[in-house]
């Protein structure tokens, strides 16, 4: 037996088209960031961004329209399956589980809005230059403790049972993280802390790192919903959109006429900020469904193998900076990146073992994932059917003998 099975399907797809949609946005944005400004400041246009990515979850309506056409038929066919199968006393939880529905979707709305708000919120509040608290260290920091609340709610709200394999996965996660955070304190070093106004540095990342929690736990919500109340992901998409766009329409006006806010557009790359800002709400909109896709046919800390693609990104980008500009300490630097994306890759890999997209055939690491479970049943099922066809064979022949004992 090989060291690993690969155990990927279609669904792996979806995962590499949102790291290629991940790697180009960030590209982009690192080299022409400017045609992704839609305002002249900061907090304005992280809120705006907000509200477009939140229009843009509306998109998921045409997948549901596209749905119903397509398989009403079938639709129907299976709800008359399900009404024969099941019992009234199913239909009543079922009941239960619906007014639930509603409020984990309103509990999924507000922390959503939060993940989204606490870039504009950590700006409004700090009120500082971005190239002075901006570095990827915060980005990471949030990164990875979003990585590590996934698996602690995973076990603690989903009651995830942690196999040998699973253990093994959030050891080798633990080893690739501290890796990748001493990679970037290492370059922020590099960078010159002087650089940066490090006391606001610190709290722009203490509040920007809120969504490193809301995110994991609004997947988390995610996933019960998916398992309990029969939904696909672009209706969950969708629903979300419609109620987070009530949310918004009540807060904005009221944030706008609070603060005298007086908005400045971007007019001089209007011809290049159009289309960059509806790239932005489409690679959004694309990456949402993704996300809730890996969660419906995974779990909610599969994402994590997204959620990574972020710093991969980074990564390749301060690589494609060091080669095009001339920067000091350039072959530290790139030393650092390249050992930053070998500890993305670790963690990458730990988060596939976890979710046994990669199985390791050593140290019973294989024993509880489903795939040994089912080979295991299908083996046990070939052995009673040899037993079966011995025990028959054994009988006739006692048969034959006692015939010829008659005779």
């Amino acid at each position: 037996m090989s060291l690993l099975t690969w155990n990927f399907d279609k669904n792996i797809i979806y995962v590499i088209v949102y790291w290629v949609l991940e790697i180009v946005y960030h590209i982009l944005l690192s080299n022409e960031g400017q045609f992704f400004k839609i305002t002249n400041d900061t907090v304005h246009d992280e809120y705006i961004f907000v509200i477009l990515y939140n229009i843009s979850d509306l998109l998921a309506g045409f997948f549901i329209l596209y749905n119903k056409c397509t398989s009403k038929q079938k639709k129907n066919e299976d709800k008359e399956e399900i009404k024969t199968q099941k019992s009234d006393l199913i239909y009543t939880q079922f009941d239960k589980l619906k007014k639930s529905f509603y409020i984990k979707l309103i509990i999924i709305v507000l922390l959503d809005y939060i993940s989204r708000s606490s870039s504009w919120i950590s700006n409004a509040i700090t009120k500082a230059y971005k190239e002075k608290i901006s570095h990827s260290l915060q980005k990471n920091i949030k990164i990875t403790l979003d990585i590590i609340m996934r698996y602690i709610f995973s076990v603690f709200i989903l009651k995830v049972i942690v196999y040998k394999h699973r253990t093994f996965s959030m050891g080798t996660i633990g080893i690739g993280l501290i890796i990748f955070m001493i990679n970037d304190i290492l370059l922020m070093f590099f960078d010159n802390l002087n650089n940066y106004n490090i006391g606001k540095y610190f709290i722009y990342t203490a509040i920007a790192s809120i969504s490193g929690i809301t995110y994991p736990l609004e997947d988390t919500f995610m996933k019960q919903i998916f398992s309990e109340e029969y939904l696909y992901p672009a209706n969950m998409q969708f629903y979300r959109a419609i109620v987070e766009l009530i949310l918004i329409s009540i807060i904005t006006p009221i944030l706008y006429f609070s603060f005298n806010i007086d908005l400045k557009f971007n007019t001089e790359n209007i011809s290049l900020v159009i289309p960059t800002t509806i790239f932005s709400a489409l690679a959004a909109f694309i990456k949402a469904f993704i996300t809730l896709k890996i969660i419906y046919h995974y779990s909610s800390q599969s994402v994590s193998f997204l959620r990574i693609s972020q710093s991969f990104s980074g990564s390749i980008t301060k690589l494609i900076n060091i080669f095009t500009n001339e920067i000091s300490n350039d072959k530290w630097k790139i030393c650092l990146i390249i050992l930053e994306i070998i500890s993305i890759l670790i963690i990458l890999f730990a988060s596939l073992v976890y979710d046994e997209i990669i199985i390791i055939n050593k140290c019973e690491l294989n024993k509880n994932v489903k795939l040994g479970i089912i080979n295991r049943g299908e083996s046990e099922v070939k052995n009673i059917n040899l037993l079966r066809e011995s025990n028959l064979d054994d009988s006739q022949f006692v048969d034959n003998e006692s015939i010829d004992i008659n005779e």
